[in-house]
């Protein structure tokens, strides 16, 4: 079985997955790539819409798997930002995740964890994969 791959230049990045030798597919699958901002919750909302935005036509139909991924260069365990996947929009316009770290305390010089707090500001890395009927 052969697949065929094609890039579609739209934003948020596009994959377009299919069968080779299907005149006309009925169902596809595509990977969605793009990156979203936390808010001040601590909540980074990514759309994979026509415009990026909430009032676009989804470019999926069904969301089948969705993985979000924060980079951080602090040296401060810490301080490093957490990210955890939060919500697949049943819609599938869009995937959403909460950017926490960790507080921390020193006592008698051990550094002793506190309380998750959201972080606002933390840049996301989101990649979704789903399926989309074909007209």
């Amino acid at each position: 079985m052969f697949m065929s791959i094609e890039i579609i230049k739209l934003a948020p990045t596009l994959l377009h997955v299919f069968k080779a030798g299907e005149s006309i597919p009925k169902k596809e699958k595509r990977v969605i790539y793009g990156q979203a901002t936390s808010d001040a919750n601590g909540i980074a909302t990514f759309y994979f819409t026509d415009n990026a935005i909430a009032s676009g036509n989804p470019l999926l139909t069904t969301i089948d798997f969705a993985v979000s991924s924060v980079y951080s260069t602090n040296t401060t365990i810490n301080l490093r930002p957490r990210v955890q996947m939060r919500e697949k929009n049943i819609a599938a316009k869009y995937v959403s995740a909460n950017v926490t770290n960790i507080s921390g305390v020193t006592v008698l010089g051990i550094n002793v964890l506190g309380s998750e707090n959201p972080v606002s500001g933390v840049v996301v890395d989101f990649m979704v994969l789903g399926s989309f009927d074909q007209s």
